[in-house]
């Protein structure tokens, strides 16, 4: 349950982080949550407990989800439809993968989505584009094709139709065009078509870009802005070194150089003492002791067995070995921005030291760090997203349009 602290207000809104943080993220989506609602769900959830969280957020969606059908006025409808899209997503956070709840509660979170937009009079078109043996679903929102493309894509676990309150809301109330993708490994790509993620990011970035220029020529002299949401950041830098037709990168949560190094760093001492010796029976023996106990862990290794080529953790881990700058980073020659949250608990700081130094051809680079004294110091700046666009929409206006 919710914690409160009497002199200074509420602290934490569970005792676990991993709770803790993922309320935050859902209450933060402006347009897809009410502070109240919120509370309401949060007050039936018991902490660490992945059933009561999902029953918590099922409840307040459903009831969303029939205001919006009995609503007669429009905008009313569409919020409403929008604020259950975001609770049923939040609901099925902690699921287990093989969980039969899991991939219905997304396509009932997608469905509503479109419904919410739709009600809401948001012009868009939703697209297939085609990738392998599957399609990537795509959100397309028109805007003045005098302004820069934004392409957003997701990272570990958010879904593409979440990608709208994290920043395609606000691209659009800006009259930017927006492009928001799925790639693999993610939303539905994973959930119907089991594939799962890639290193190599310019692969969907391409494939997005290719069925862009086919389907609005009159974009494709735009500039093109590509923004990555939390592992996104990490996924994007590559593709933005291989697709030159990127003019610039944004990293929102995820700068991190190595995706190998960045998890070790998160194990305990033991732990990497075991995997460095190559003890793959004991790491995994140990992991699934820990994981009894810590339901944050617990859900990183069970997501990322799902979404990556992975069947355990020290597999996991070694896999993240694919996910390095390594020879991708002197290719990176567009504009770069950097935003982190000095309170990030995926990615410290000194995550960020290679790729900043590795940087040594982009045209211009801009680091900006939130601060816990301002509240926007979580990761992706959940809780005060309105921080993070101000940044990133001044920093268009000074140097993707200063020509």
């Amino acid at each position: 349950m919710a914690m409160i602290n009497i002199n200074h207000g509420v602290k934490r809104l569970f005792r676990s982080q991993a709770f803790h943080y993922q309320a935050l993220r859902t209450m933060g989506h402006t347009l897809g949550a009410d502070p109240g609602e919120c509370l309401l769900a949060i007050g039936t959830i018991r902490d660490k407990d992945p059933d009561s969280w999902y029953e918590g957020w099922q409840k307040i969606g459903k009831q969303c989800e029939e205001w919006a059908e009995k609503a007669l006025d429009d905008q009313s409808k569409g919020q409403a439809y929008l604020r259950a899209s975001n609770y049923c997503r939040s609901s099925e956070f902690f699921l287990h993968p093989c969980d039969a709840r899991k991939i219905a509660t997304y396509n009932k979170s997608a469905a509503m989505f479109v419904k919410g937009i739709s009600s809401l009079k948001i012009q868009h078109e939703v697209w297939h584009v085609p990738y392998e043996n599957a399609s990537m679903r795509v959100y397309f929102f028109p805007g003045d094709a005098g302004k820069p493309l934004i392409l957003v894509c997701g990272g570990y676990d958010s879904t593409n139709e979440e990608s709208f309150f994290w920043i395609g809301q606000a691209a659009v109330a800006r009259g930017y065009p927006c492009i928001m993708f799925e790639g693999p490994g993610q939303s539905n790509m994973i959930r119907q078509y089991n594939i799962k993620f890639t290193p190599a990011w310019e692969r969907p970035v391409k494939s997005v870009l290719d069925y862009t220029e086919k389907q609005k020529p009159e974009l494709a002299s735009s500039k093109k802005i590509l923004f990555g949401i939390s592992l996104g950041g990490r996924l994007v830098p590559r593709a933005a070194a291989c697709e030159k037709r990127i003019d610039a990168l944004v990293i929102f949560g995820g700068a991190f150089y190595d995706a190998h190094r960045t998890a070790l760093n998160q194990a305990p001492y033991i732990a990497r003492l075991i995997y460095s010796l190559g003890l793959k029976k004991l790491f995994n023996l140990l992991s699934r002791v820990k994981v009894r106990h810590d339901i944050a862990l617990n859900w990183a290794i069970n997501n990322g067995c799902w979404t990556m080529e992975a069947d355990n953790a020290y597999d996991l881990i070694k896999n993240f070995h694919l996910y390095n700058l390594d020879d991708y980073a002197d290719d990176i020659t567009c504009d770069v921005l950097l935003l982190h949250g000095e309170n990030d608990h995926f990615y410290c700081e000194k995550d960020m030291l290679p790729f900043r130094n590795r940087l040594i051809n982009a045209r211009s680079f801009t680091m900006h760090t939130f601060r816990s004294n301002d509240g926007s110091a979580a990761h992706c700046q959940a809780g005060a997203i309105r921080q993070a666009e101000l940044v990133f929409f001044d920093w268009i206006r000074r140097v993707c349009m200063a020509d």
